[in-house]
């Protein structure tokens, strides 16, 4: 390497020196001890950390000139002590372009040139490993994400890959959506080869079935696209045996309602499902796809908005896939000749389809044929539907909507819709006709047909309306002047003069829907529940009915496609002929919140047992579920003062209720107040004595025995005892006063001839009675005479 050097001239002796010449000269370094690096990277690409045998390496910053290239042997330090010759290279440019193919792993470096055999000018050649493999040893012709798995020491780089029988289009259907690192995918495609990525561990995604290939066993041969390493990876492709079955045989669902129709899949991940045909006056498809990875698609369909201006909504999905447009998706429809047409509708419609023309009104009860196929419809010469390559059919069985009862429930106050859908609804719901004050109303209807209007009208997901709907939609429905034929009122029996009588205001209440019923929930406590003010002792009525004019049907107007909520004529319900009409009835009172207390003795007080777990029961109209508190506190009086709650006492269906309380902080004889209480209010408060014990009434069951007793007539000639000598120990009564003490389970006297019964009595009971009573006779004529 030639260098340029100046030569400084110093005049030492301090002599005059008016002339000189100075000039450049020319320094060899003819041991090659000179000081310089060189720089190596891939042909084409970067300069790199460790480099792999098959890629060219050029190395560069050079001088012109032979160079050596050597294997290093073994290092002193940094630089090599001893090298082994590996071939001769010369420099053109500043760059040699090294051939790494023949070599084996190890450090190299050029000798020449003036550069320094250090580690600095090394660069590391290493063995790339590589293999592949097949995750699975067959695939079908439909497999859309085969893996091919592949592992090297190697982070990222580029595989050629080609197989016997397939060419490049077919290669690139199969793998073309892959990555790849900074070269094309056909750039071998004259080879019919495809460049994809290359992972250190992971998969190369292969989809067979965008490519129209055979099925047999394929042998694919992968090699890296800059070393010398490869791999092949067999695999056997099996015509994909693709199945769509309908979950139900049939499905049942009232006209006007929600179905939902779940189709399972093999080997697929879509199908198309037709609705109709000829015979019904209606055909729709749509395609569908599993997007959750669980093998079946479900979806739900509104059969309200079916071929209407609304019939892109009609069709919902939570978890996968469903386009109303399935032209768009694939499917295609022809007449008899082979003529497209653009969609579903315009093949229905039009006179070389199926020439069914705009619908008249919803679609009507009937048998509507399901069909999941390919997507592939046309006509016959008689213009009946031909569906090629049919996987599975079924039924969609509409029905004649009904209306079968309307029932009155109570439920614990809270918001109309605090229920997250209709089973926590009816957990908390209890079927009464009186409904306390403040509590929630809960109107439940028996009848469908309703359903689809209601979901279309309200915007919400066909699979959502359990969840509850405002009953803004339901009061639009039912309103007068919307020719539905739905008539929907809760309105009272009674009102002030002059005046309406007071309704339901159905805007101010949430609906739930629950295959074929609805549940309309108001809360009591809100003003603006019912349009007038409502109190205590208010009784309602309620009826649900549809409608129909004598003479004309429910019809669509002229529109096309029909609007779906228009009727041209009298108001009638979609569903039903002219004249005819269905309906139901209920009837509930309005009362405000009160309890009472069991145990009250003739001073109006409650007696309550001193006892560890003191038993207090009563009945209250509060709903059941409500969260309630009995209290017990001592009156001014007592000392020491107690006050003891309950706050876990709970209301039973029936309306009766029971609170426990340790009462043993009281005596007998203490007075108290006791107190049912919903929240902070107090609905019954009333006076209680603390007493021994109280009698619950379960002994008193087993006076029941004494009853059996009426079989003894002869128990009917103690009655002379009615002075009362009878102690009733012996289960019979006493005779006096008809009372019982409860220790025996003799009946409590209103009966006392029932102590007839000797069954469970010593034998001659009635004789003995006798006898005491004649002795007790003769004691008493003897104290006169004393």
């Amino acid at each position: 390497m030639n260098e340029d050097a100046h030569l400084s001239v110093q005049d030492s002796t301090n002599s005059d020196i008016t002339d000189f010449s100075l000039a450049t000269i020319s320094i060899t370094d003819d041991d090659n001890s000179g000081d310089s690096n060189v720089d190596y990277a891939v042909k084409g690409g970067s300069s790199q950390n460790i480099y792999y045998q098959g890629q060219e390496i050029v190395a560069s910053s050079l001088s012109d000139g032979d160079y050596v290239l050597r294997s290093v042997d073994e290092y002193d330090g940094d630089n090599v002590s001893s090298s082994t010759f590996e071939g001769e290279y010369t420099a053109t440019d500043g760059e040699i372009e090294i051939d790494t193919s023949n070599l084996e792993s190890n450090d190299y470096f050029l000798r020449g040139g003036g550069l320094d055999e250090n580690r600095d000018n090394v660069f590391e050649l290493t063995v790339q490993d590589f293999s592949a493999e097949w995750d699975e040893d067959t695939y079908d012709t439909g497999e859309e994400a085969a893996e091919l798995n592949v592992e090297s020491q190697r982070n990222s780089y580029n595989v050629n890959v080609s197989a016997d029988g397939l060419d490049y289009e077919e290669l690139n259907a199969i793998f073309g959506d892959t990555a790849i690192n900074g070269v094309d995918h056909d750039a071998n495609s004259d080879d019919d080869e495809i460049i994809v990525r290359g992972y250190r561990d992971d998969s190369i995604e292969a989809n067979f079935s965008a490519a129209d290939i055979d099925a047999g066993d394929y042998e694919f041969d992968l090699e890296v696209y800059d070393t010398e390493a490869s791999d092949s990876a067999s695999v056997t492709i099996e015509e994909e045996d693709v199945s769509a079955d309908f979950a139900d045989g049939v499905t049942t669902t009232a006209a006007g309602d929600i179905t939902e129709v779940t189709v399972e899949l093999e080997d697929s991940d879509s199908t198309f499902v037709s609705i109709g045909g000829e015979d019904v006056g209606f055909f729709d498809v749509v395609y569908v796809e599993d997007d959750d990875d669980d093998d079946e698609v479900t979806f739900q369909v509104n059969t309200r908005t079916l071929g209407t201006n609304a019939s892109d909504d009609a069709y919902s999905t939570e978890d996968d896939i469903v386009e109303p447009d399935a032209a768009d998706n694939g499917a295609t429809f022809e007449d008899e000749d082979g003529t497209p047409f653009d969609n579903a509708t315009h093949f229905s419609q039009a006179s070389g389809g199926l020439d069914q023309g705009d619908l008249v009104r919803p679609i009507q009860a009937g048998e509507y044929d399901l069909i999941a196929s390919n997507g592939e419809f046309s006509v016959d010469s008689d213009g009946d539907l031909v569906v090629e390559n049919e996987h599975d059919i079924a039924t969609l069985d509409l029905v004649e909507p009904t209306v079968s009862g309307v029932t009155t429930h109570t439920a614990p106050a809270d918001d109309t819709d605090a229920a997250d859908d209709v089973e926590e609804l009816l957990e908390d719901a209890t079927a009464v006709e009186d409904i306390a004050l403040e509590d929630r109303l809960v109107v439940q209807v028996e009848a469908d047909g309703i359903e689809g209007y209601v979901a279309q009208q309200s915007g919400e997901d066909l699979d959502s309306l359990n969840e509850g709907v405002d009953g803004a939609v339901l009061n639009d429905l039912v309103d007068d002047g919307n020719e539905q034929g739905v008539n929907f009122e809760v309105e009272a029996t009674s009102a002030t003069a002059n005046q309406d009588p007071a309704q339901l205001d159905f805007s101010e209440t949430t609906v739930y829907f629950d295959d074929g019923q609805f549940f309309v929930v108001a809360d009591t406590s809100s003003d603006d529940t019912f349009d007038k003010s409502v109190s205590d002792g208010d009784s309602f009525d309620v009826t649900y009915e549809y409608v129909t004019d004598d003479d004309e049907r429910y019809r669509f107007n002229t529109d096309s496609p029909p609007a779906w909520n228009i009727n041209a004529n009298a108001d009638s319900f979609p569903y039903f002929a002219a004249g005819d009409d269905a309906s139901a009835e209920a009837s509930f009172s309005l009362a405000d919140r009160e309890a009472t207390f069991d145990n009250e003795n003739a001073d109006d007080q409650v007696e309550v047992a001193v006892n560890e777990e003191a038993s207090i029961t009563g009945t209250t109209n509060v709903a059941p579920g409500t969260d309630i508190s009995v209290r017990l506190r001592s009156a001014s009086g007592v000392s020491p003062q107690f006050i003891l709650t309950d706050d876990d006492a709970e209301i039973s269906e029936d309306g009766t209720f029971e609170a426990t309380l340790d009462t043993t902080e009281g005596e007998v004889d203490n007075e108290a107040t006791l107190r049912f209480r919903v929240g902070s209010s107090n609905i019954e408060e009333i006076d209680a004595l603390l007493v021994e014990s109280v009698d619950d009434g379960e002994d008193g069951e087993d006076g029941e025995d004494g009853e059996d007793g009426e079989d003894g007539e002869d128990g009917e000639d103690g009655e002379d005892g009615e002075d009362g000598s009878d102690d009733g120990e012996d289960g019979s009564d006493d005779g006096e006063d008809g009372s019982d003490d409860g220790s025996d389970g003799t009946d409590d006297g209103d009966d006392g001839d029932d102590g007839d019964d000797t069954d469970d009595s010593t034998p001659g009971f009635g004789a003995l009675v006798a006898l005491v009573a004649l002795i007790a006779a003769a004691l008493l004529a003897t104290r006169r005479n004393d």
